[in-house]
């Protein structure tokens, strides 16, 4: 019998305790799924070359991608990624404690698919990982970014880490 790799998710921020809240709230969703962190832009780029040249499968379903980080910003790393051909069909969620319209319209023009206020719901994140996996069993031929409907979600509802 041959088993299915689960997706992995892959969130680029450089606050430990928000990886830690992102990593328990995936675990709250009760989707199965790999979960791949990286702590600042650079790691990330380097992290998702390596994925890119493994085979096609290890893409990440979803990359949920902080705005504010040190030297290189979740915008240079949303700019960087959708440089890359081969994570064209990966949806990338800016998450950020900023709501600032600014930053949600720069989101939007360099192409992300949402814009996840932090800490969102685990009602909100299990609506952002359906999405990802319907998005990521479209036929590649189908795949654009008009698919996928930009999103601002706002969360009333945090979690907390027990």
């Amino acid at each position: 019998m041959s088993s299915t790799p689960q997706p992995t998710i892959v969130t680029i921020d450089d606050e430990a305790d928000d990886i830690f809240y992102l990593r328990h709230l995936l675990q709250k969703t009760g989707a199965e799924h790999g979960f791949q962190p990286f702590g600042n832009g650079e790691a990330a780029v380097a992290g998702l070359t390596s994925m890119m040249q493994a085979e096609p499968g290890s893409l990440p379903l979803v990359i949920f991608l902080d705005v504010k980080m040190a030297a290189m910003s979740g915008f240079d790393v949303l700019r960087w990624i959708r440089d890359q051909k081969p994570l064209d069909g990966v949806p990338v969620i800016m998450l950020s404690s900023s709501d600032d319209p600014r930053d949600v319209d720069m989101a939007r023009e360099l192409k992300a698919q949402g814009y996840l206020k932090k800490y969102p719901s685990v009602m909100a994140m299990q609506t952002v990982l359906e999405e990802a996996k319907e998005f990521a069993l479209l036929d590649s031929t189908k795949k654009s970014f008009l698919q996928w409907s930009y999103r601002f979600v706002e969360s009333s509802e945090a979690v907390t880490a027990k």
